[in-house]
C-alpha cells in the first residue's frame, strides 16, 4: 500500500506537468515548456521520496507499535523520576532505591500484568506475594504497577501514602471492576480482661469474686456452698435431691454464665467430717475412725452405692450445655485424690493388682463409664472380696481430674482417658511449680490441646511467689484460676489471670474500599491465638468468625459466617482467613465492615482484644462504599 500510494502522487504530478500546456495560453507554453524540462523530474523525484518515507515510518510493528515511536522512544514507566509524597521515605526495591532491582547489574523485570491495588497502612497487604501464605497460590496477576504503555500513569509506589487508599486511574474507557481497590486495616491487641466462656477467672461462689468471671463452681465443703454432697443428694437409696444442682444451673444461666461443681463424699479439717449418707453407713460402708471420719474407700459397699448415684447424676446432667465441667471425686480429703495410710504408694501409673489401686481404677470409671471387677474389702473391714462394675459414666460432659500430690492415678487418666482435663488445687504450694509438675510425665504439659487445666490456690501467695505461679499454668496451659476465698491484690490477679485461655487477635482486614451489589464482596483477615490454651467443645466452647456490614448509624443489615473451626486454633498459631458473600439490595452509600466470633451454642459473640468494640461483640474494622 504504501509503494502504491507514492508511485500514484508521481504519476499525477507528471500528467499535471504534461497536460497543463494543453491548457495555457499559447503564447506561454514555449518558455514554460523549457523550464518544465528541466524542474519537473526533480519535482516528481523528491514528492515520491517523502511519501514513500512517510509511508515506511507509520508501518505497523509486532508489538503493535510504530517503528518510529520504537526507534525514538524508548523511555518507559520504570526510567522515569518517582514523586514521593512529602515525608514518606523511598523504600528499597522503588525506583532510585539502594534496591531498585533496575540498577546496574539488575536482572530486567517482567513488566506487570494488571491487577488489584492495595492500600496498606503499615502493613503488607495480603495482595503482595511477601505477605502471602505460602502454602497458598500466588496471584497470577500481580499488584500494579503502572501502565508501561503511559509514562503518565500513576504508580503504587508513587501514589502510596500511609492511610489512604489509592485508586487506580483507568487509563482507557473501560472503568476498573468491583474490588480492584482494597484497603488494609492494622488492628491493636489490648491487654483487657476477658470473660469469656470457658475461661478465665471463678470465684469461690457466684457473689465472691473479685473480677469478673464466665463459669460458676460449687463443691460440698462449707454450707456457702450450698448442699453439694453425696448425703444431701441422695438421702436414702434411690431417692435424689436435684434441686442444689439444678438451682446452680438456673442462677448461672440467667446471669449469661456456666456452671460447674463437685461433688462430695469427704471434707476435711476444719470443715467437718464425711458426706456419706447415713443409709450408706448402716448398709455397711466403712468408716475409719479418725479425726474427720474419713470413709475406707476399699469399701464394697461405698463403691457400689456411689457408683449408683453418679450413674444416676449422668444420667440425668450428661451433656447438658449448662455445665462446663465436673471434677471426678470420690477418694481422698476433700476428694482431690490425696494420699491415705491404705494407699499403694508403690503403683506408679495406676495399674498395680492391689486393692487400692482396683478402688481408684474403679472410681475413676464411675465418672468416665466402664465395667469390669474391682477388689473390694467386705463390712467387716478385714475380709477381701470383689465387686463386678458397669457404669455408662459422663460420655459428653468435660471432667477434670483433681490432683491431691498422687502422681499414679493423674498418670492413670492421661494414659487411659485422655478426653479428662487436669485440675491442680494447691498453687502457690510448694507441689504445684512447673518443674515438679512436668515430672509426672506422659505428656502432663500438652494435655492442654486436647482438654482443659485449672489451678486452684492453696492460699495466699508467699512473697515473690506470683511470677512464679503465672509460669506454671503458662506452662501446663491452664485455662480456669480459681481463687478459693483467697484475698488477692486486684492488680496482681488480674496479671496473673489475664493471659489464661483463648484470646483470639484479629491482626489485620483486607476489605474493597467500593463494592457493587452485583458482585461478591471479598474479605481477608489474619488472626492469632496470643492465650494460653484453646477452647474447648466439651465445654461448649465451638467457635466461627462471623462478619457484618452496619449503616452509620450501626444498624447491622448484613451478616454472614466464615465456617472456620476457632476452637481447634492453638496458642500462637496464625490463620488467614478468606471470605466472599453476595450483597443483598442495599442503598448505595458506606457501610462499616465489622468482624466478630460466634458461639454456636447461643449464637453470642465473644470478646475479643481489639479497642474497636461495640456492646453487641461486633468490632468495627473498616469502611466499604456500595454504589
Amino acid at each position: 500500500m504504501p509503494v502504491v500510494a507514492a508511485l500514484s502522487a508521481a504519476v499525477t504530478l507528471a500528467v499535471v506537468a504534461v497536460g497543463a500546456p494543453l491548457l495555457w495560453p499559447r503564447p506561454l507554453t514555449g518558455l514554460l515548456a523549457r523550464r518544465a524540462a528541466h524542474v519537473v523530474p526533480r519535482v516528481v523525484l523528491v514528492v515520491c521520496s517523502l511519501c514513500l518515507v512517510l509511508q515506511v515510518a507509520s508501518w505497523p510493528g509486532a508489538d503493535g507499535a510504530s517503528v518510529g515511536a520504537r526507534a525514538t522512544d524508548t523511555t518507559t514507566a520504570t526510567d522515569l523520576p518517582v514523586a514521593e509524597p512529602p515525608g514518606v521515605p523511598v523504600p528499597a526495591g522503588r525506583p532510585g532505591s539502594a534496591g531498585d532491582p533496575s540498577g546496574p547489574g539488575a536482572t530486567a523485570l517482567p513488566a506487570p500484568a494488571a491487577g488489584a491495588l492495595t492500600q496498606v497502612d503499615d502493613v503488607p497487604s495480603a495482595n503482595d506475594a511477601g505477605a502471602r501464605d505460602p502454602a497458598a497460590p500466588a496471584d497470577p496477576a500481580g499488584p500494579v504497577t503502572g501502565d508501561p504503555a503511559d509514562p503518565a500513569a500513576p504508580t503504587a509506589a508513587a501514589e502510596e501514602s500511609p492511610g489512604v487508599a489509592v485508586p487506580v486511574v483507568p487509563t482507557t474507557d473501560e472503568q476498573p471492576g468491583p474490588n480492584v481497590v482494597t484497603h488494609v486495616t492494622q488492628l491493636t491487641e489490648t491487654s483487657a480482661l476477658l470473660a469469656n466462656p470457658g475461661m478465665g477467672y471463678q470465684g469461690w461462689t457466684a457473689t465472691s469474686g473479685a473480677l469478673p468471671q464466665s463459669t460458676d463452681y460449687r463443691r460440698g465443703e462449707h454450707p456457702q456452698q450450698g448442699g453439694f454432697d453425696w448425703e444431701s443428694l441422695n438421702p436414702s437409696r434411690g431417692v435424689y435431691d436435684w434441686r442444689p444442682v439444678d438451682t446452680l444451673l438456673s442462677q448461672a444461666t440467667a446471669a449469661g454464665r456456666q456452671a460447674s461443681f463437685r461433688v462430695y463424699t469427704m471434707s476435711g479439717a476444719p470443715y467437718g467430717v464425711n458426706r456419706v449418707p447415713a443409709w450408706v453407713e448402716a448398709a455397711g460402708a466403712i468408716i475409719r475412725p479418725t479425726a474427720d471420719l474419713e470413709p475406707d474407700y476399699r469399701s464394697g459397699v461405698y463403691q457400689a452405692e456411689w457408683g449408683r448415684f453418679v450413674d444416676a447424676m449422668a444420667a440425668r446432667y450428661d451433656g447438658d450445655p449448662r455445665i462446663a465441667f465436673i471434677d471426678i471425686s470420690g477418694y481422698g480429703l476433700f476428694n482431690e485424690w490425696q494420699a491415705n495410710p491404705y494407699t499403694d504408694l508403690a503403683d506408679a501409673v495406676g495399674q498395680n493388682d492391689s486393692i487400692d489401686s482396683s478402688t481408684r481404677r474403679h472410681l475413676v470409671q464411675v465418672f468416665t463409664g466402664g465395667s469390669g471387677t474391682a477388689r473390694v474389702l467386705a463390712p467387716d473391714g478385714r475380709t477381701e472380696t470383689t465387686l463386678a462394675y458397669s457404669h455408662r459414666g459422663f460420655q459428653r460432659t468435660q471432667l477434670l481430674m483433681p490432683y491431691g500430690g498422687m502422681w499414679s492415678s493423674t498418670r492413670y487418666v492421661l494414659i487411659n482417658h485422655p478426653q479428662v482435663g487436669f485440675r491442680n488445687d494447691a498453687l502457690f504450694g510448694p507441689d504445684a511449680t512447673l518443674s515438679l509438675l512436668s515430672r509426672i510425665g506422659y505428656g502432663i504439659t500438652d494435655l492442654w490441646k486436647r482438654a482443659p487445666v485449672l489451678f486452684e490456690a492453696i492460699g495466699p501467695p508467699p512473697a515473690g511467689t506470683m511470677a512464679e505461679a503465672a509460669a506454671t499454668m503458662r506452662g501446663l496451659g491452664a485455662s480456669y484460676f480459681h481463687e478459693n476465698a483467697v484475698v488477692f491484690d486486684r492488680a496482681a490477679l488480674t496479671e496473673l489471670v489475664r493471659p489464661l485461655g483463648y484470646r483470639y487477635v484479629c491482626r489485620t482486614v483486607e476489605a474493597p474500599v467500593v463494592v457493587t451489589t452485583a458482585t461478591p464482596l471479598t474479605v481477608r483477615t489474619d488472626w492469632t491465638n496470643s492465650g494460653t490454651a484453646r477452647a474447648y467443645p466439651r465445654t461448649g466452647q465451638v467457635f466461627d468468625v462471623t462478619y457484618a456490614l452496619a449503616r452509620a448509624d450501626g444498624t447491622v443489615v448484613h451478616t454472614w459466617a466464615q465456617g472456620e473451626a476457632v476452637s481447634e486454633w492453638l496458642p500462637g498459631e496464625q490463620h488467614q482467613l478468606t471470605t466472599s458473600t453476595v450483597l443483598p439490595d442495599l442503598p448505595r452509600g458506606s457501610y462499616q465492615l465489622m468482624v466478630g466470633v460466634r458461639q454456636a451454642s447461643d449464637g453470642d459473640r465473644i470478646q475479643l482484644p481489639l479497642t474497636t468494640s461495640r456492646t453487641d461483640g461486633w468490632y468495627p474494622v473498616s469502611s466499604v462504599s456500595v454504589v
